[in-house]
């Protein structure tokens, strides 16, 4: 499996809606990102750099984690790399923050503001 479609079309989970209509946000907003399937979730590419993956571990939500894929390393101790003015990022570490929505009506009350969050990601990690 190569491409988001592909792997959606095999995944069976009640949570397929919320999942679809993640993806669906992202590309509108970010259309020149590439997909690929890695980590056995949907991921979000740019200029070859892994960005963003949907979290599937946890079967009560969905969660979207923001990243810079293997380098630079991140640090748990250290400011995040921007405020967040959404309000929708869970720092994790300086340069690694989730988004977790609970379901398709969760999703939808704040999709404008998830496009925002990850327009500014791939701004902010241009050169990371």
């Amino acid at each position: 499996m190569t491409t988001h479609q592909e792997f959606m079309a095999q995944f069976d989970d009640e949570r397929k809606e919320l999942i679809e209509a993640i993806l669906t946000a992202i590309t509108e907003e970010c259309p020149t990102l590439t997909e690929s399937i890695k980590w056995n979730a949907p991921t979000f590419r740019d200029n070859g750099k892994d960005r963003m993956t949907i979290l599937l571990h946890k079967k009560d939500r969905v969660g979207l984690i923001l990243h810079t894929g293997a380098k630079p390393k991140e640090d748990k101790k250290a400011p995040p790399l921007y405020a967040d003015d959404t309000r929708l990022l869970e720092w994790n570490s300086n340069i690694r923050a989730t988004i977790s929505f609970f379901n398709l009506t969760d999703f939808l009350s704040k999709r404008y503001l998830l496009q925002k969050a990850v327009k500014r990601w791939i701004d902010e990690t241009k050169g990371l």
